[in-house]
Order: structure tokens, then sequence, then C-alpha cells
């Protein structure tokens, strides 16, 4: 089990507010930043399988493409002033469950407004008829540290607000990544797991949802290559979570699609492994440091995932990620004065766990005793230069 995490609120006050910077000082060509909530209502079956994700995305590059929209420029050396920092960005989210998916209910390009001392970052876009599109997000004010957002696409409008215990580093804002280098580096703060409550004017009509929520504040100042990454949830509020950014020919893929065989599909060379368990119904969680993502092709239009994960002292988890829905947003990035165009892939798919078996920490776990977990998997491919 991990060790007991003791931080206090200044602490924890410092980690969020990198929430509100997205490092100007460290972007360059390839720099990209994006703000995400993927939330998971209570439903009969736990929390799932139900699901709805929202994204504030930005690149720098002189012609950058969200879901082929029309292109948008971001200058590494723009001005910041006082603490403000502006820049083009794109706001979009899916909502789905294992009978429809809503892909792009919100797809709408906007100026964002980044501002530090506030606390706020806004990225709307006013229309002619005097709606708007587009999202906002900002610290709460009435907890020690939470988030409110404000979402509304042509099919979608969410408003709703998020926090978490501060008890340990899966219900607190933490640093997970710091990566800084003269070549590039990556910053990550992760909330992996919040309360959120909040109103949803979705296709399927208006209604009150609540559940739990997971929020990531990402900074690349580097090439995004493809990755492989899993959250799932269990009835009880367990976590399981697992990250493997690799590289192979997936590299030179453009568009959703994938090889004629499984052999070819997981030719992958991984670069770093990290994942966990951390228990709903106790404290502490179990790390893993051996981990394998691999695609079942050929059971559907979206392939199925064998998931196993283990560390040296003998506790694994296996299970495979049945797929019932995905949606896909994607980064065109024009080079050398159009003449290259980078694109990357970023598929997501929704999924319920199957034959779960496994021991951590001591304890033995499988389908009957867990109850079934849903989730997300996400299976980036492509190169964004």
């Amino acid at each position: 089990m991990a060790d007991t995490f003791d931080r206090s609120l200044a602490e924890h006050r410092r980690v969020f507010e990198k929430i509100w910077w997205q490092n100007p000082e460290r972007q360059n060509g390839t720099s990209s930043s994006w703000w995400f909530f993927l939330l998971f209502p209570e439903g009969e079956e736990g929390y799932g399988p139900r699901q709805l994700m929202f994204s504030i995305a930005a690149c720098v590059g002189d012609q950058c493409r969200v879901n082929d929209l029309p292109p948008q420029r971001m200058d590494a050396d723009r001005p910041i002033v006082n603490g403000v920092d502006r820049f083009n960005a794109t706001t979009v989210g899916w909502t789905g469950d294992d009978e429809a998916v809503h892909d792009h209910v919100v797809r709408q390009p906007a100026e964002a407004v980044l501002c530090r001392e506030d606390q706020r970052l806004e990225a709307w876009a006013d229309r002619e008829d005097g709606t708007r599109r587009g999202s906002e997000m900002a610290a709460l004010s009435d907890r020690p540290l939470g988030l409110q957002a404000h979402v509304i696409g042509d099919d979608a409008e969410a408003e709703f607000e998020a926090w978490g215990t501060l008890d340990s580093k899966m219900t607190s804002p933490h640093h997970s990544l710091d990566i800084d280098t003269p070549l590039g580096g990556a910053e990550v703060v992760a909330w992996r797991q919040m309360e959120f409550e909040g109103e949803f004017d979705l296709p399927d009509g208006p209604e009150t949802l609540s559940g739990s929520c997971y929020f990531q504040r990402v900074c690349f100042d580097m090439p995004l290559l493809p990755w492989k990454w899993i959250w799932a949830l269990f009835p009880d509020g367990t976590s399981f979570s697992a990250l493997i950014p690799f590289i192979g020919p997936q590299l030179f893929r453009r568009g959703y699609k994938f090889f004629s065989s499984n052999r070819l599909e997981r030719l992958t060379i991984p670069l770093r492994q990290s994942g966990f368990w951390s228990w709903g119904s106790r404290e502490g969680h179990v790390e893993f440091d051996r981990i394998s993502i691999e695609p079942l092709l050929g059971t559907g239009d979206s392939p199925d995932f064998d998931v196993r994960v283990e560390n040296e002292d003998g506790d694994y988890v296996r299970f495979v990620a049945r797929t019932y829905g995905r949606a896909r947003n994607w980064l065109d990035r024009s080079r050398l004065g159009g003449r290259f165009t980078s694109h990357w892939s970023y598929n997501e798919f929704m999924f319920r766990t199957t034959g779960l078996a496994g021991h951590v920490g001591g304890t033995r776990i499988d389908g009957e005793s867990m109850g079934t977990g849903f989730g997300t998997l996400e299976y980036s491919t492509g190169l964004g230069l």
C-alpha cells in the first residue's frame, strides 16, 4: 500500500494554482495544452455506462486545426499582460452510454482568456443573435478547493461543480508529471477522483446529474506521441488507471483505422509505464510498473482491449475492456509553409470490464466481488509535430 498522504491546504493550493497557467515561458513550436473533465454520473450499475467529456484544447502553430474546424494560430512568444494569457482554443465534448454516443455535442473555436489571479479560463464565441458557444471554468468560492464549469454547444449545455476531499493523491489536485529539458517537456496536474453535481441539457433532455469526476490540466512542450490510457471506476468508488506512451508504426497513421492483424496492431515499443489501483472502500492504493493494453481486433466497429498490470510484489489485475462506444478528436498542424501536415488522432473508447481477476494488496478481486467497472480507454495514434 502507498504511504499515508499528508499535505497542508497551502500545499494543495500551490498545486491548484498551476491549473491557471500553461507555462508560456516553456512553450515552443510543438506545445499544446488542454483542460478536460471526464464525468461518470451515478447510475443503477454504479458509475456507468453513462459518460461525458468536456475539454478546452489549444496548440502552438501558425495553422492548427482541431476536428477539421477553421485553422487557428497560437504564438509561443505572445505577450502575457498582468498574468492574463490570451490564445486561440477549441472547446469539444461528447456524451454517451451503451445505447448511443453523441459525439461533438460541443465543437467551438474561440479566443481563450486565462487569468492567473482570478483563477478563471474562458473560451466563448458570441453569435450575431446574442447567444454564445464555448466554455468557461473557474475556482469555486464556497469550498477550500474546487472547480465550476459552464459549457454550451449546439447540442448540449452543462453547468456543474466538482470538488475533492483533499485527503489523498487520488482525491486532491496532484502534480503528477513535471519534465522540463532544453528539448521540451511536459507538466500534468491531475485531480483523479472528485465528486460532481450540476444541471445538464443533453440530446436526451435536461436533468440533474451527480457522480464521479476526473480532471486534468496537461501542458506538452514536445511532439504528441501515441499513448494508451485507461480509467475505470467500480461501484464502490474503487478506481483503476494505467498509462503507456509508445512508439511504433501507429506514428504514421492518419484517421481512424487499424492494421489487418492483432500482431501488427500490437507492434509497439513502450516508453514509460505506470498504473495504480485505488480502493474506494478503504484507504490506500497499489502501484504497477509492468503493463500491457492490447487491442483485440475483429470484435466490432471498435476493438476490445486486453488489459494486464503487475508489480514485483505479486499484485496483478487483468480484465478485458469491452467497448460499447467511441468518440474521436484529432489535431492537424501545418508545417513547412503548408507543404506538410502532422496528424494526431485522439480516440476515446467507452467500455465495461469483463473477466476481472487479480490480487491487490492482499485481497483477491473478481467480477463478483467488485461488480462491473465502467471507464474510458484512450488509444491515440499519429504524431503531433
